[in-house]
C-alpha cells in the first residue's frame, strides 16, 4: 500500500496527466478529490466505460459518496472517478485508464466497456503495481479481481418468483433482454432450465423487450389481442411497460417484474398492483463493494479472484422502505459496508451462502 517513493518520482507526470484530464472533465464526467501525496492512506481511482443510463449513474454516485466519507474518515487519501464519453467506447476508456495509470493510484476499479479489449491495459496497470478490481463484468485478466452479479442469478430471480406467485401454473409471456448479448444468453438459458421444472406453465409467446419498458410495452401491445389470459410476464425488468400495455388493452395486469428505480417502484405503488409482482435487477452498489474489496487487498487480506454478489430483490413488503430512499432516477443499491463485504468473502471461502444485505430502514 505504501508507494510514496514511486509517487514522488512520478509526481510531475501525474500533474500533467491531471491537467489533461481536467481539460475534458465536463465531457467525461470526471470527479477527483484529494491526492495521494505522501500519505500512507491509499488513493483509489474508478474508470467507468459508460454513463448513459440511470443505473450506471447510480453506480458512480454510490462510489463517490462512499469514497468521500472514507476520505473524511482518513481511510483513503483521495479518489477519482472518470467516465468515458460516448457509447461504451473501449478505445476511449483504454486511453483514460492509461492516464490514470500515470497518476499511480493504489487501486484502480474498472467498469469495462469490453470484457476483451481492456485486458492489455489491465495488465499494464497490474505491471505498474496497481491493485485492479473489475466490476459488473466477467473478464479474462488473471491479475485482476472481479466483483459482479451473476446473470444466471438474474435470470433465476426474474423468473422463479413470478412462477411461484402464480402457483406454478398458467399462461405466461416471456420478456427477453438484449438478444444475442452474452448476459442475455446466460439469462435465457437459466430461464429455460426453470421452465422445464414447471410443466403446468405454458409459455404462449416471447417478446424482445431489450430490458426497456417502452420497447416492451410496444411489443406487447402488438400481440395482446391474440393472447389468452396471461398470468405472468417474467423476464428482464420492464414491469412498468408490461403493466401499461395490459392496462391500455383493458386487461388485468399479470405478475410482472419491475426494475428497481424510484420511478418504477413509485408506479408500482401508485397503480395498486398487489398480485405477487416484485422488483429485481443487478446491484449498482457493486462499485462500493469493489471499493471495499480493493481495501481488503491493499491490507494484504485473502480475497477470492471472483466475488459474485446477490442481486437486489425487492418484494412488495420491502418496496416502500426502498422507495423512501430513492429519487425517481435512482436505482436501489445495497448499502455495502466493509463488514458486509468481509462476510461475503468469508462465505465464499467457507463454501456457504452469504446473506443478502439488509433492506433500508422504513
Amino acid at each position: 500500500m505504501k508507494k510514496n517513493v514511486k509517487r514522488r518520482l512520478l509526481a510531475a507526470t501525474a500533474v500533467i496527466a491531471m491537467a489533461a484530464l481536467s481539460a475534458c472533465s465536463s465531457a467525461e464526467g470526471e470527479t477527483a478529490t484529494g491526492g495521494s501525496g505522501e500519505s500512507d492512506a491509499p488513493f483509489i481511482a474508478l474508470s467507468n466505460g459508460f454513463i448513459g443510463n440511470s443505473w450506471r449513474q447510480t453506480l458512480v454516485r454510490s462510489f463517490e459518496e462512499t469514497a468521500e466519507q472514507l476520505k473524511t474518515d482518513g481511510v483513503i487519501s483521495g479518489y477519482q472517478a472518470v467516465n468515458a464519453p460516448g457509447e461504451n467506447d473501449a478505445t476511449e476508456q483504454i486511453s483514460q485508464i492509461r492516464s490514470l495509470i500515470l497518476q499511480d493510484p493504489d487501486a484502480l476499479l474498472i467498469v469495462p466497456a469490453s470484457p476483451t479489449a481492456l485486458v492489455p491495459v489491465i495488465e499494464e496497470a497490474c505491471a505498474a503495481d496497481i491493485t485492479v478490481v473489475v466490476l459488473d463484468s466477467e473478464i479474462d485478466a488473471p491479475c485482476a479481481h472481479v466483483v459482479r452479479n451473476s446473470y444466471d442469478d438474474w435470470g433465476r430471480e426474474s423468473t422463479i418468483h413470478a412462477l411461484e406467485a402464480i402457483g406454478g401454473k398458467g399462461n405466461i409471456i416471456n420478456n427477453r433482454g438484449v438478444v444475442g448479448s452474452q448476459p442475455e444468453q446466460l439469462f435465457y438459458a437459466t430461464q429455460q432450465e426453470i421452465f422445464a421444472e414447471y410443466p403446468d406453465v405454458n409459455v404462449v409467446s416471447e417478446v424482445n423487450g431489450f430490458c426497456d419498458s417502452g420497447t416492451t410495452q410496444q411489443e406487447l401491445v402488438a400481440i395482446l389481442a391474440s393472447m389468452p389470459e396471461i398470468a405472468a410476464v417474467p423476464g428482464c425488468a420492464s414491469g412498468m411497460g408490461v403493466a401499461q400495455a395490459f392496462q391500455s388493452a383493458g386487461r388485468d395486469v399479470p405478475v410482472v417484474v419491475f426494475d428497481t428505480s424510484g420511478a418504477n417502484l413509485q408506479y408500482w405503488k401508485d397503480s395498486g398492483i398487489d398480485n405477487g409482482s416484485y422488483a429485481t435487477i443487478t446491484d449498482p452498489g457493486q462499485s462500493v463493494a469493489a471499493l471495499y474489496v480493493a481495501l481488503e487487498l491493499l491490507d494484504g487480506k485473502e480475497v477470492p479472484e471472483e466475488l459474485i454478489l446477490p442481486l437486489v430483490y425487492i418484494p412488495m413488503e420491502d418496496r416502500d422502505a426502498w422507495l423512501a430512499t430513492l429519487g425517481p432516477d435512482d436505482y436501489a443499491a445495497y448499502p455495502w459496508t466493509r463488514e458486509l463485504i468481509q462476510e461475503q468473502i468469508e462465505a465464499v471461502q467457507n463454501g456457504t451462502e452469504a446473506p443478502r444485505p439488509p433492506t433500508p430502514a422504513a
